[in-house]
């Protein structure tokens, strides 16, 4: 865009962010306090219009001779794991938003990632010697990524009407980032989700510069149920496997064979016996007891019984503070940041 390029107008430019899901209202409340739509009546103000749209949204655009904003199709190497019904265009507001965050984190923090072993029996050892945690439960495992150099954030804000994911595995400038969009609570729910995403990246499934979104995993009862003849794609299969084992101490399946039905606190009582007996987190038995017998009523009345079970956002909102050197960021950029994140 140049002198003699016409000016762009309000109207036009939101007019194109909405056509690519980026509503006018969802738009305004992300740009910096400083930002009035008057700057568009000049080149430069255009501009800066721009370069806020791709750190904060992760958008490329341009400006065509008629002065019209246009937004470019991403270059990145994007893969959605999605449900059949599902347009990957659906999903590409939260894959742009969560690369956005990403590369403002990365600004936060030091440091190289240490390699992670592809064996999930190697790396649920590896957890628990470099936490002292007996049992892999979310905290622990939040504290393991981040100590080695992989920052896992939270997808709180979006577009009204925009289609959620349940967490992105992605890499920039070869550094992993793990982005969890499922909106629950509950550390049991949130921890299988977080062990799925980082065994795509212990596996490889995601490139140099690649992201990988899933969608799936419906409220992790999905995940959790879908065995490995059940599910057509591979790397998910893999992922699963992974995870569970990973996350039940190098075990694929858990012995509740013998438990047949109960009340929610007996099945408190039975997941925190073989929790300490397997070294594995109660509320993840919990949840895994609820798919073998079809009852995630029960399930969700027994991690009731846990008073710190559904911290989760919370322990999102501290492993971040702690480990992201916010400071660094203008405050615009820093409260866009954690406000997306919900903190």
């Amino acid at each position: 865009m140049n002198k003699n390029t016409p000016t762009v107008t309000v109207k036009s430019a939101y007019h194109a962010l909405g056509a690519a899901g980026y509503p006018k209202s969802f738009v305004s409340r992300l740009l910096p306090d400083w930002w009035d739509n008057a700057l568009f009546k000049t080149s430069s103000g255009a501009i800066e219009f721009a370069s806020i749209l791709k750190q904060r949204l992760g958008l490329d655009v341009r400006f065509g001779d008629s002065g019209e904003l246009e937004v470019l199709a991403s270059n990145r190497p994007a893969r959605y794991k999605k449900r059949s019904a599902t347009l990957v265009s659906e999903l590409q507001v939260c894959s742009s938003l969560g690369m956005a965050l990403g590369k403002l984190a990365l600004y936060c923090t030091d440091g190289t990632a240490d390699p992670l072993p592809a064996d999930p029996k190697e790396l649920s050892k590896r957890v628990r010697t470099s936490t002292g945690a007996a049992a892999i439960g979310f905290g622990s495992l939040l504290d393991f990524c981040w100590q080695h150099g992989i920052p896992v954030l939270f997808l709180k804000e979006l577009p009204r009407g925009s289609k959620r994911i349940t967490g992105m595995a992605m890499r920039i400038e070869d550094r992993p980032v793990i982005v969890l969009g499922f909106q629950s609570g509950q550390n049991a729910k949130q921890l299988f989700v977080l062990a799925h995403e980082l065994a795509h990246i212990c596996l490889g499934h995601v490139a140099g510069t690649g992201v990988l979104i899933d969608e799936g995993m419906d409220a992790i009862t999905e995940a959790i149920e879908r065995e490995a003849d059940q599910h057509g794609d591979a790397e998910e299969r893999q992922a699963d496997q992974f995870a569970l084992a990973m996350l039940r101490n190098g075990r694929l399946t858990l012995p509740l064979d013998n438990h047949g039905t109960m009340s929610a606190a007996q099945l408190v009582n039975m997941a925190m016996s073989l929790g300490d007996s397997l070294s594995v987190d109660p509320g993840h038995i919990i949840l895994s007891y609820a798919r073998d017998h079809d009852d995630w009523l029960l399930a969700n009345q027994a991690l009731g019984y846990f008073p710190d079970q559904a911290n989760a956002k919370e322990l999102l909102k501290d492993r971040f503070l702690a480990n992201c050197d916010v400071d660094r960021l203008t405050d615009d950029n820093r409260a866009y940041l954690l406000s997306m994140q919900g903190f």
